[in-house]
């Protein structure tokens, strides 16, 4: 029973990820023209419309290696990492590794947030927040979406479960060291 129960959580988590990426994709289309600045709050943060071809930090390999298939690339790399996100995420021990658990299924959605972008032939995927905090490295940080931002909690979580993991195992060592 637990087990049906933590995949229909992980399936939820990933429908709301999705939806909420997608729901503020969709208004940022219907509402922005490319390339225009819409101040939320004032110039520290903005929606601006941008296509990204590539992937993180618009880094797409299009641009150095002429003829590179970047979209296909990326929807291959997208269908491994969302596998891979999800084998990992059943395999881990749910007791011991939560905060990574939390953090593999918080980057599920992110992915498949961007992976749809992807198969719908857009352009790229769809950034539009923009944020400008006025000091490096945050001025401005690159546009970003809602999947990102889920994408970006995820990896954090999962680094703070390995460094969790870290100290807990050399508190250990120490203890059994102290012992002997």
């Amino acid at each position: 029973m637990e087990r049906v129960n933590r995949w229909w959580i992980l399936a939820l988590w990933t429908g709301v990820g999705v939806l909420a990426d997608w729901g503020t994709k969709a208004m940022v289309l219907a509402g922005i023209e490319p390339g225009t600045m819409h101040p939320v709050i004032g110039d520290v943060l903005q929606w601006t419309l941008e296509f990204n071809p590539g992937a993180v930090f618009n880094f797409d390999p299009g641009r150095w290696i002429p003829g590179f298939p970047t979209r296909g690339f990326y929807l291959g790399v997208s269908i491994v990492g969302i596998a891979v996100l999800i084998v990992a995420w059943a395999r881990l021990d749910a007791r011991r590794h939560r905060l990574m658990r939390l953090g593999l299924a918080t980057v599920l959605p992110g992915a498949v947030g961007n992976f749809l972008d992807r198969i719908l032939g857009r352009p790229g995927v769809v950034d539009f927040i923009q944020v400008d905090l006025g000091f490096p490295p945050f001025n401005p940080w690159p546009i970003l979406n809602v999947a990102d931002i889920f994408i970006t909690v995820g990896i954090g979580l999962v680094i703070l479960d390995i460094l969790r993991d870290e100290l807990r195992n050399r508190g250990a060592k120490g203890e059994g060291d102290a012992a002997g």
